[in-house]
């Protein structure tokens, strides 16, 4: 990769609107200016209203970019991947609608539905009559899902928390699921302070749902579940803390998908033992 800089210039202002007694806006914009593709604007808002003392709605729709790195833009010696110094910036537009609800002070939930379009993502295509690929602004991408939150305060001592999300993910001009995204997550936690200072943490993870790419022979990636554990003393000698983590409880045998290139996939960590201990002055 041949020696480059890149310069950085931006500017950005945001206002808080409380333009009625229950309702509230926050604008803002930021502008990038960069030297070597040029500039990007991007907007930001969000709408609150607060219904009731218990229920709160929420629109919100902001953009964000991602500048092309120094490799994507100007790797010339890879014998495989090649830059291109005429990228433009990723860039997506996300729009929500969430609302939270409190039905008691010890239990908070909440739910959100989401639609995206993400534009000019870049990938590294393969060249006409050679074994090189370039990297290139190549398509757009699509998506939409919901995510529902609940955190729950059982008791003093207990609290719960967890969320589902689902979302899918298409190409914008094929209509096709992109590959490797997970469709489905549940996250599980519990913090139990079964001792004065003394607390026990279960965490449960499931990843679910995803797809192989149209051209991947290979079987569908499986879909895993982790549980870590966590046992944690707090103020021994008034300012020193304790904690013992086990990760991946169970010891499962989880997976990330590879490129055919990997055909066995990325392996997650086995079983892991952790100790941390933290001081306070």
């Amino acid at each position: 990769m041949r020696d480059a800089s890149r310069t950085v210039w931006y500017l950005s202002l945001q206002d808080e609107w409380q333009f009625a007694r229950d309702w509230e806006l926050t604008a803002g914009v930021r502008y990038d200016r960069y030297s070597d593709f040029g500039d990007t604007l991007n907007p930001r808002m969000a709408l609150v209203w607060a219904a009731r003392h218990d229920l709160t709605a929420k629109i919100l729709y902001g953009r964000a970019f991602r500048a092309p790195s120094f490799i994507e833009q100007f790797s010339t010696n890879n014998p495989v991947a090649l830059g291109n110094p005429g990228l433009d910036p990723e860039t997506i537009d996300t729009f929500e609608v969430a609302v939270d609800y409190r039905p008691t002070f010890d239990l908070q939930t909440s739910l959100s539905v989401f639609t995206y379009h993400a534009k000019d993502l870049i990938e590294f295509i393969p060249d006409a009559g050679g074994a090189t690929r370039t990297a290139r602004n190549a398509r757009d991408q699509d998506g939409y899902g919901f995510e529902f939150e609940v955190d729950w305060r059982l008791r003093e001592t207990l609290r719960l928390r967890g969320h589902y999300a689902w979302q899918r993910s298409e190409d914008a001009e094929t209509k096709q699921r992109i590959a490797d995204a997970p469709g489905q997550k549940v996250y599980l936690s519990a913090n139990w302070e079964f001792l004065p200072d003394w607390s026990i943490c279960p965490q449960y993870r499931w990843i679910g749902s995803r797809k192989r790419a149209g051209n991947d022979p290979r079987s569908a990636v499986d879909d895993y579940s982790l549980v870590d554990l966590a046992l944690r003393r707090d103020s021994i000698l008034d300012h020193l803390n304790l904690a013992l983590v086990v990760r991946n409880l169970f010891d499962k045998d989880a997976r990330e998908p590879s490129n055919q290139v990997i055909p066995g996939d990325y392996p997650l960590e086995g079983r892991q033992f952790l100790a941390e201990i933290s001081y306070r002055f």
